[in-house]
């Protein structure tokens, strides 16, 4: 019974997906928060019986803690304050322990627009990598709105054919909006990945469960040069992605939204690349799920 709901609950969602009205309500109900609450019931696993048993992930992400443990120290000193070592530190056990994460480590609402680190400001130009249907597109718009700051223009990328058609029927009327059928990455390719949504990673060989995708970096871009902002929730390819914006990064400084959670490589790297590009940004991090997944680095001037 239990799948059953899952698969009717999944089926809801994307089916609300394809008209502005219910659109409209998901992105609602995911800036409160409700979205998140409702995918870590769907994604995760009996923690309980993980702890006792084990995963193949969980063995890994100890070894890769154990082995980078002076790399990792390094890193934890470039946050800017100490509630992102708390949460880098708890979820971190959590993916090693499936310790569970205290309330205090995460909040299922505000993912990408946390608002004590990030403030949205007069003539933005925003970069969302990884645009789904558009909801992260709405909510800039409604942000926007709300702090009565215009913004100058949105490039969205997203390389899935059907969620690229669902975010053109909502926005591609818009002149501020401009919608890419790409994904990013470190130069103009192709991609290959496995899974989908949360669960999608990079795959190094193709099979029958692997998808082909186009791939740009955003300083080849001519309408991303003068970005102020840039999002990444883009599958793993987050790292990539950042080498193909350093042009991008180093000129303009902008507000960074990155997801380091696909791999514990991303959880310390991106980080120090960020740094490595400019030291005076300040970084933050926070977690967005009772899961593992939806762990956030923000970098701000």
């Amino acid at each position: 019974m239990g799948e059953f709901i899952k698969n009717i609950i999944r089926k809801t969602y994307h089916s609300m997906q394809k008209h502005y009205l219910t659109f409209r309500i998901l992105v609602k109900i995911k800036e409160m928060g409700i979205t998140r609450k409702v995918n870590s019931w769907i994604l995760r696993s009996s923690d309980e019986e993980l702890r006792k048993n084990p995963s193949a992930d969980m063995i890994a992400s100890r070894k890769f803690y154990e082995d980078n443990k002076e790399r990792i120290k390094q890193m934890l000193s470039l946050l800017a304050d100490e509630k992102s070592r708390q949460v880098w530190g708890g979820v971190m056990q959590y993916r090693m322990r499936r310790t569970p994460l205290k309330p205090e480590w995460y909040s299922e609402n505000d993912q990408y627009f946390v608002e004590d680190i990030i403030k949205m400001e007069e003539g933005e130009v925003f970069i969302d990598g990884g645009a789904y249907t558009g909801d992260t597109i709405q909510q800039f718009m409604d942000l926007s709105k709300k702090k009565k700051k215009k913004y100058r223009r949105i490039i969205a990328f997203e390389p899935d054919k059907i969620n690229f058609q669902l975010a053109g029927e909502f926005f591609s009327q818009k002149n501020d909006v401009v919608l890419i059928n790409k994904g990013l990455a470190d130069e103009e390719k192709e991609l290959v990945f496995s899974g989908s949504g949360a669960t999608a990673r990079i795959a190094e060989i193709m099979s029958d469960e692997t998808t082909v995708v186009p791939v740009v970096n955003i300083d080849a871009v001519p309408e991303c040069r003068d970005a102020t902002w840039i999002k990444m929730d883009i599958e793993g390819a987050e790292m990539d992605a950042l080498r193909g914006a350093e042009k991008v990064i180093k000129k303009n400084r902008p507000k960074l939204t990155i997801c380091i959670y696909h791999s514990d490589e991303d959880m310390v790297r991106i980080a120090e690349y960020i740094h490595q590009l400019v030291p005076e940004y300040r970084l933050y991090v926070r977690h967005h799920s009772r899961s593992k997944v939806e762990t956030v680095l923000y970098a701000v001037r």
